[in-house]
């Protein structure tokens, strides 16, 4: 009797982004959908070569990508999201989009150009978990980068999974300067406090 012997299986880091209007609301105008769907592909297509990846598939509202090491997924999905964030400041509110970005570091098997098993199974859900305009990743992914990062990965606690269990942990990845950022009523009260602290007694 013959037994057919198993795929073999790679450890790759796989990527799934997902792209949406504002607020998870879709947009009205189809026309107006596909247009920002294809500057998406655009963006994937122009940025992805810079980080060794590789294009899978693209889905509707997003793609699947595959990256040698989580470390340069991450890269890539910071410099994605940073790119759209510059972009959607110079456009109506009508044309902005917001990206969910989700990377594991598994095994996968490959067949015919696409991939398979856990690992692919796993980012998929990671990145469908994750909120509009964050790029969330696994534990093996965040070990990778953890040194290589201006901000560590920030673990998700139990409110911000909604109730939703996953196998492995779960950690959110920030820009620099969106972790530095204060909001402008912040920064106000914050100068005005200092002020009235230096205004003498009278």
């Amino acid at each position: 009797m013959l037994v057919e012997a198993p795929e073999p299986r790679t450890l790759s880091a796989i990527l799934f982004t997902g792209i949406e209007g504002p607020g998870r609301h879709s947009w009205r105008d189809e026309a107006l959908q596909q247009l920002l769907r294809e500057e998406h592909a655009s963006l994937v297509r122009e940025l992805l070569p810079r980080h060794g990846g590789r294009e899978v598939k693209r889905l509707e509202d997003g793609f699947l990508l595959e990256f040698e090491s989580g470390t340069t997924a991450v890269g890539f999905g910071l410099e994605l999201q940073r790119t759209l964030e510059s972009r959607n400041g110079g456009v109506s509110a009508e044309r902005r989009a917001v990206l969910r970005v989700g990377v594991h570091l598994g095994m996968v098997v490959h067949r015919d150009g696409d991939v398979f098993g856990e690992g692919v199974n796993l980012a998929a859900r990671i990145e469908a978990l994750a909120r509009p305009g964050t790029l969330y990743v696994s534990e093996t992914v965040a070990r990778q980068v953890e040194g290589s990062l201006a901000s560590p990965p920030v673990r998700l606690g139990r409110g911000d999974m909604k109730n939703i269990r996953l196998p492995v942990a779960v950690y959110r990845i920030d820009p620099l300067e969106r972790r530095n950022r204060m909001p402008l009523l912040s920064r106000m009260r914050s100068f005005l406090g200092r002020r009235s602290a230096a205004r003498p007694a009278n």
